[in-house]
């Protein structure tokens, strides 16, 4: 018992100096906590070692049980705030923690009740007495903080209760679903350090992980927010949470989604169907696995499904639309499209009252009114601008066929692109063209604006635009664009494609080109921008559903 006594005292003497610091502020007031802590343990030992009776036995006891706890508290507080610490000492502090901790268990083990006699025959057996009312609070207090505390050692180092937020992951997962969240194999990190259980599991695709969102800067100030609010949430089981950004709106932190990228392979999505490069020399093949987890058309789950889900992103007839939109543009004849935009050319050409007598000028519809909605919006204005101005003819001509300089697209993702962006041109040009026929034929307003022509066109584009607006769901590029997503990386996507803002897209927008290769490209908002999540962000990994009792099971 000597041996431990020393032990357990020695090491929270070694962890109260790792809590030095010359900062003042929150890393002074832990090194007085773990200070004044610390001496009043010893002095509780000492006095129990000089008058082993039950009640020095009790103090010492109950100091005991909550050195850990309270040493674990200034280590926290003490990287809250003045400088950091360092890896090193972060190292130190945490196996010093560990093993005060191991030590203290051994003890509280050997001073329990019923082996205390074993070690001190003098202390006798005490007669139950009737407590008072303040005894009996007093009791329950202690029993809910030391319950608090225990909660927040297994919640950051063993496993997690974890609400589920959003509808990102329909249906494995719906909204307030809870699921166990095991973390130990995923090498959990002392608090504000990069200190931890060394990692013990890679990740396969398919997995299910909770993860820090990368979208959020990683700064000092930010890990201690976003910690504070964790601890908040785990000892309040998931009930309260209180990260916030600063317009008050809940961050979406952490993240649950499914690992559909590992390392050593490139991604592509083109039309829902993902492609993988394992760099094997077989190029990008489809992930087979894939179809069982992305969730496209949600409108048709089963009705028992369907009745838990808040927001349905697309119809069934909106769906059917865009399979259209797509497998017009798979089939996309592109000779015969290249021909039908050179005579549009010519035709525009030949009704301009007077010859253009110099070339094209790129500013006369600049990038921001090429974006798609725009475009169409103003199709009757941009036709009267080309049709008045000098060289209109030959910036429309430059529009339906200066992207043949481009040549031909090396991905799959390329070419669809490509013709997308030829199928908007040739719908533009038509439209274009007869809006040309109809001043020239001096059409009235009414006649202008109810032109059957002019209609279907204009219907023709709102499928278009409608595609485009959801495209960044069904379509990623090869990723990463250069090399192979690196070892201890990962890319992870939710479920409900149509509904999961993930690693595939930014949290802003900008006016991207419909087919980057081509300069005068149709533009659209996007907000793709890929990127990998690195294994020290995963947490742990979703391993059951506990929450609601009727939907009990292992996620698949």
């Amino acid at each position: 018992m000597t041996i431990l006594y020393l032990l357990c005292t020695g090491f929270s003497l070694v962890f109260s100096l790792t809590c030095f610091s010359f900062d003042g502020g929150s890393a002074l007031a832990a090194f007085l906590l773990s200070c004044i802590f610390t001496l009043a343990f010893i002095a509780s030992l000492v006095r129990f070692r000089r008058t082993s009776e039950h009640r020095t036995l009790s103090v010492f006891r109950k100091l005991l049980e909550y050195l850990p706890f309270v040493l674990f508290a200034a280590f926290i507080i003490r990287r809250a705030g003045g400088t950091e610490p360092g890896f090193y000492l972060d190292l130190a502090s945490a196996l010093v923690w560990t093993a005060l901790t191991i030590t203290g268990l051994i003890l509280q083990y050997r001073l329990s009740d019923k082996r205390v006699a074993r070690y001190y025959p003098e202390i006798e057996s005490t007669t139950p007495v009737k407590k008072n009312l303040v005894v009996h609070t007093l009791e329950w207090v202690d029993a809910l903080v030391q319950a608090a505390c225990l909660v927040l050692l297994i919640n950051l180092f063993f496993f997690q209760l974890y609400a589920i937020p959003s509808e990102s992951m329909v249906p494995e997962f719906m909204i307030k679903d809870r699921v166990l969240v095991v973390k130990t194999p995923s090498g959990p990190k002392f608090p504000l350090t990069r200190v931890g259980i060394p990692r013990m599991r890679d990740y396969d695709r398919g997995d299910i992980v909770v993860f820090n969102n990368p979208h959020y800067n990683d700064t000092r100030e930010g890990r201690i927010r976003s910690f504070a609010s964790q601890l908040v949430y785990m000892l309040t089981f998931t009930a309260v949470n209180i990260n916030r950004d600063e317009s008050g709106a809940l961050k979406a932190d952490p993240l649950v989604k499914r690992v559909v990228g590992v390392p050593g392979e490139k991604l592509m999505m083109v039309d829902g169907v993902l492609y993988a490069d394992r760099q094997d020399g077989s190029g990008f093949v489809p992930v087979p696995e894939e179809a069982g987890w992305a969730a496209w058309d949600i409108a048709s789950l089963p009705r028992s499904e369907l009745s838990l889900v808040q927001n349905v992103p697309l119809s069934r007839k909106a769906y059917d639309l865009l399979l259209s939109v797509e497998s017009i543009r798979a089939a996309l004849d592109v000779a015969k499209t290249r021909e039908e935009l050179a005579a549009l050319a010519d035709r525009f050409e030949s009704l301009k009252p007077s010859r253009d007598t110099v070339g094209y000028d790129a500013s006369l519809v600049p990038e921001e009114k090429r974006e798609i909605v725009a475009l169409f919006q103003a199709n009757d204005q941009i036709a009267r601008i080309l049709l008045t101005t000098n060289g209109g003819a030959a910036w429309l001509r430059a529009f339906l066929t200066g992207w043949e300089e481009s040549g031909t697209p090396d991905t799959l993702y390329g070419t669809r692109s490509r013709n997308c962006n030829l199928l908007l041109k040739r719908a533009f040009g038509k439209l274009v063209v007869r809006n040309a026929e109809l001043m020239i034929a001096n059409a009235t307003a009414a006649s202008f604006a109810n032109d059957p022509v002019r209609m279907a066109l204009l219907s023709e584009a709102e499928n278009y635009r409608f595609f485009m607006a959801v495209h960044d769901q069904r379509n990623m590029p090869v990723f990463p664009e250069t090399g192979v997503i690196p070892p201890d990386s990962y890319m992870l996507m939710g479920d409900n494609r149509f509904n999961s803002l993930d690693m595939r897209h930014s949290y802003s927008v900008r006016l991207a080109p419909v087919d980057p290769a081509d300069s005068l490209s149709f533009m659209y908002y996007s907000n793709l921008e890929p990127q990998y999540v690195p294994v020290e962000r995963i947490l742990g990994t979703a391993s059951f559903r506990f929450w609601p009792v009727t939907r009990i099971g292992v996620p698949r």
